[in-house]
């Protein structure tokens, strides 16, 4: 079995062809690239948005649908992702800001953000990675403020089967760690919520669930500041 690619690396040589793929190959992608902007009020005011794995900015369409004024922060590996989203948000660059970077690394300072995004990017991570991920989206996360998350999702038993193979690699490859390579380790549906929760949000609602996918959002405690 051939070596996987390095994340950068995988999506830098897709940058031209990932909207085409994407479109092509995610099931109910109109329902899903909608719905992430669902929980956002719809407003004039200048909100504040973090796009996690941000890429080429397919989510922000309907982003900046319902608020239309957002300062926009988006965070990719991928130089060519995020020269693909200037182009097509050129006449808009002056309320996105684009950080090329790991948004497992990155600094995020605490309270600055009225709402999280993300959006078919998280799925290469195992649930103790993404649940200190989880911790940082939390505190990064205004009072009141939201994480909207779109994911590929799977069933208990390939979930199962899809971490094994995981660790399969991992043993032969000692290079490789969750979210260093591009491979699928996606989480169930049940699995997802719980890590969530145990990261300290209050509550998950599923605002829609399909065959692969779902888009969910967490919300912070009340008393959270």
């Amino acid at each position: 079995m051939p070596v996987p690619e390095e994340m950068k690396t995988f999506f830098d040589k897709r940058s031209k062809q990932y909207d085409d793929h994407i479109r092509n190959s995610v099931a109910s992608f109109r329902d899903i690239y909608a719905l992430i902007a669902d929980p956002i009020a719809a407003t004039a005011e200048p909100v504040t948005i973090l796009d996690i794995g941000c890429g080429t900015g397919l989510e922000l369409e309907a982003v900046l649908r319902k608020a239309p004024n957002a300062r926009i922060t988006g965070i990719d590996l991928s130089p060519k992702m995020l020269e693909c989203l200037r182009e097509k948000y050129r006449d808009r660059l002056g309320q996105v800001t684009l950080v090329e970077g790991s948004y497992l690394e990155y600094p995020f300072s605490k309270n600055v953000y009225d709402y999280v995004i993300s959006v078919m990017t998280l799925h290469h991570l195992l649930p103790d990675r993404k649940r200190a991920f989880y911790r940082n989206m939390r505190k990064a996360l205004k009072h009141g403020g939201a994480y909207i998350e779109a994911d590929y999702i799977v069933t208990q038993e390939k979930e199962r089967q899809m971490r094994e193979r995981f660790e399969g690699l991992r043993e032969r490859h000692r290079d490789i760690e969750d979210g260093s390579h591009h491979i699928d380790i996606p989480m169930s549906l049940e699995t997802q919520e719980h890590v969530l929760l145990d990261a300290g949000f209050a509550r998950v609602d599923v605002l829609w669930s399909g065959k692969d996918a779902a888009v969910f959002v967490a919300h912070l405690p009340l008393h959270e500041f």
